[in-house]
């Protein structure tokens, strides 16, 4: 009987003394700070090659006076993916969300709905990048997919709040974080806050007043910068997203006007005086190549880093008010990313693949009174683990179904003895942007073992003795033990982590179809190989096609009409349907040329391709224009001709996203490029039509004007053959 009440006595104390901690106001407060895409080599606090150049003091606060952890991976590098994971404790085959396409099913199982039972109150503010509504939170303020760097729209239960002109989205988000803090929550309770971030995802749009700083330092380039990919498979080589490749100049790198529609004039006025200098020098200077390359590196490195020292301040911002409002004694701050990225290493950006940069993400931890300031921790964690974690710091019973573990002991600093050897990855998405094949991997402290599943090709890094990922050691007999242990952990994770078959691999083709506003930007191809089809002083090889009786075919033989030579331009007078025509065939070719329009009423263009067998008419459906059908001009889109006229929505809404590229009443440089049945056309430098039609064949090149008034000007026209 003494031993029955010791026992009761015990358990009452034990529960009492649980429920004193899960119900007292000394329950931390939680902030997690969440953004985008922000690699750790971004971060100066871990003494990457960017530290000096580009330092982030505020992150760097929270390393100082809390925990680093040098070993934090991700189990699916792309945003929505990691979101889920966060959300649920789960990996993404478990909790349904392993593509960004997907969905996420609210109803299940989330450490928000946990808190909120616990007695917190909780919001998320800022990206979300779900497809359904946030559950679990009592406020959500979101933004609508990606968000827009400017002006950003945001979602609320109530609907959909528009932009405010002026507006930044990082300042946005830090701005209403603290208006939660300060005014929107019931002070009884403790508190989870997620600030979650744009910043730094792609195109790397930075606040106006950090432009003429970042674009004018030299940032250092990683030594694999030009890496060739001959020490991995085929998935290394046959990806899409190089600097070299798949950077697109003229949006990534800014070289046309991109979401000014969100800005005020005043930022408008900025962003030109800065880039309107940088696109003229590089029109000048024409870097091909290597030196290519490296200028757009440049240029990304400006870009991405503003926007990540627009992060840091606002990092500043929120630790700043924890410490004047009192808060941040009993708050934990935690800082990371949805995943790294790529920052010039092997020559990409993005991420995706389970090489370091892409898999490893910053986390920084400042628990005050409770964490070690300036803690380094060396264990492998994983973004599996913070949807425990934040329920242990509440002192929340953890869900036995969540399969990561809790970092609190971490922060404690402990080091249980039973803590991981090696996280797992898998990645899901192909055929997708940036054609990364699917594969799964193992990772411990010293070697990762990849399997791309689909072509069943394996990779195995030593990365004591390879740590940039240069060279697999697969086949290396010296590393047979090696692989068989690794091949023996990939297995037991999948076990353990009750991963399924892979799904079907969908059809498609490997890139999905380019969009028009991911065209490369050309920027020069030299001066060599080029024809002139114009001396600047004659019409020498130049007709107007001629019926000499309405009716009769059309030939190529007549007398100049409407067209003459003027200070070394080519000006073609008002005369509807005049066009005129070079006297020499091409096939495969890259013409150029600088055209000038009226400022308005305009319905004038190049046209190429046009093939006149003797005898016959005009063809139709062969010619390229420019036409102000948009306010402004747009080139070979949307006139019927080129494209069909049901196209018009999509063509309305890239000129709103995009902003007009023609500049009419100026001079404009137009670049066609023919090969095979591929017609591609480039105005300023921008890619605006792309488009496949086996019909061309072997033709002319033409000069047409077909409006009521003003004179079109042509010059500088030169053509280069392709050779088969």
């Amino acid at each position: 009987m003494k031993q029955a009440l010791l026992i009761i006595l015990a358990l009452a104390v034990q529960f009492f003394g649980t429920a004193g901690y899960l119900f007292s106001k000394q329950r931390p407060n939680i902030v997690f700070i969440f953004s985008d895409d922000h690699s750790f080599e971004a971060v100066s606090a871990y003494g990457g090659r960017l530290k000096d150049v580009a330092p982030t003091p505020h992150l760097d606060r929270i390393a100082k006076e809390g925990i680093r952890f040098d070993n934090c991976f991700v189990t699916n590098a792309l945003c929505g993916p990691s979101r889920a994971v966060i959300l649920t404790g789960k990996h993404s085959h478990l909790n349904g969300f392993m593509e960004n396409e997907h969905v996420f099913n609210g109803d299940q199982q989330t450490f928000p709905k946990l808190l909120q039972k616990g007695g917190y109150q909780t919001a998320v503010i800022g990206k979300w990048h779900l497809g359904s509504d946030p559950q679990g939170f009592d406020l959500w303020n979101v933004l609508p997919g990606q968000g827009t760097y400017y002006a950003p729209d945001f979602r609320t239960p109530k609907g959909l709040v528009p932009g405010t002109p002026g507006e930044y989205v990082t300042e946005a988000v830090v701005n209403k974080s603290i208006e939660w803090l300060k005014e929107g929550r019931d002070k009884k309770k403790p508190f989870m806050l997620m600030v979650q971030h744009k910043a730094p995802h792609r195109f790397w749009l930075p606040p106006v007043h950090l432009l003429e700083e970042y674009t004018s330092k030299v940032y250092p380039e990683p030594k694999n910068l030009f890496d060739d990919y001959k020490g991995r498979g085929t998935p290394a080589q046959t990806q899409d997203m190089t600097l070299k490749v798949t950077m697109d100049l003229a949006l990534d790198n800014k070289m046309v006007p991109f979401r000014q529609d969100r800005m005020n004039a005043s930022q408008r006025k900025q962003w030109n005086n800065v880039y309107d200098r940088i696109r003229a020098k590089v029109l000048r200077k024409r870097p091909q190549g290597d030196d290519l390359v490296r200028w757009k590196y440049q240029r990304y490195m400006a870009d991405y880093l503003a926007c990540i020292r627009s992060l840091d301040d606002s990092v500043g911002t929120m630790l700043n008010y924890l410490d004047k409002s009192g808060l941040a004694k009993d708050t934990v701050v935690i800082y990371a990313s949805d995943q790294g990225f790529f920052l010039g290493e092997h020559g990409w950006f993005d991420k995706r693949f389970m090489y370091e940069e892409s898999f490893k993400t910053p986390l920084l931890v400042r628990w005050p009174g409770v964490t070690k300031p300036g803690t380094v921790n060396k264990q492998m964690v994983s973004n599996l683990d913070f949807a425990q974690t934040f329920l242990d710091l509440a002192g929340i019973a953890l869900p036995a179904d969540m399969q990561g573990k809790s970092l609190k002991p971490l922060l404690e600093g402990n080091n249980p003895k039973d803590w991981r050897d090696s996280v797992y990855y898998h990645y899901y998405c192909f055929p997708e942007y940036h054609a990364v094949r699917r594969h799964d991997g193992v990772r411990n402290s010293r070697y990762k073992l990849i399997h791309f599943y689909d072509i069943n090709e394996w990779e195995l890094f030593d990365l004591e003795k390879d740590p940039k990922e240069m060279k697999s050691v697969h086949d290396d007999p010296k590393y047979a033990a090696t692989l068989k242990h690794m091949k023996g952990e990939l297995s037991q994770l999948r076990k353990q982590y009750e991963v399924p078959p892979a799904p079907k691999l969908r059809k498609g083709e490997t890139l999905f179809p380019p969009w028009p506003e991911f065209g490369t930007f050309e920027v020069g191809l030299g001066n060599k190989g080029w024809i002139s089809l114009f001396d600047g002083k004659s019409l020498k090889g130049w007709r107007q096609p001629f019926a000499s009786k309405p009716g009769e075919p059309i030939s190529q033989i007549a007398e100049p009409k409407g067209i003459k030579v003027v200070d070394g331009e080519i000006h073609i007078s008002p005369d509807p349907q005049v066009f005129y025509l070079h006297t020499r065939e091409f096939t495969d070719f890259i013409l150029e040329l600088e055209a000038r329009m009226p400022k308005k009423n305009f319905d004038s263009g190049v046209g190429f391709r046009c093939v006149l067998p003797k005898g016959k008419n005009l063809p139709k459906g062969y010619q390229s224009e420019i036409s102000d059908i948009r306010n402004g001009g747009i080139f070979d889109i949307g006139v019927g001709w080129m494209n069909p006229p049901e196209e018009e929505k999509k063509i309305n809404d890239f000129v709103n996203r995009t902003g007009t590229f023609l500049r009419p009443g100026q001079w404009n440089q137009i670049r066609v490029i023919c090969k095979g049945s591929r017609i591609r056309t480039w105005v300023n430098g921008q890619l605006c039509s792309d488009i496949e039609d086996a019909k061309h064949k072997s033709g002319v090149i033409g000069l047409q004007h077909n409006s009521k008034e003003g004179v079109y000007r042509f010059r500088n026209l030169r053509i280069r053959e392709l050779k088969p």
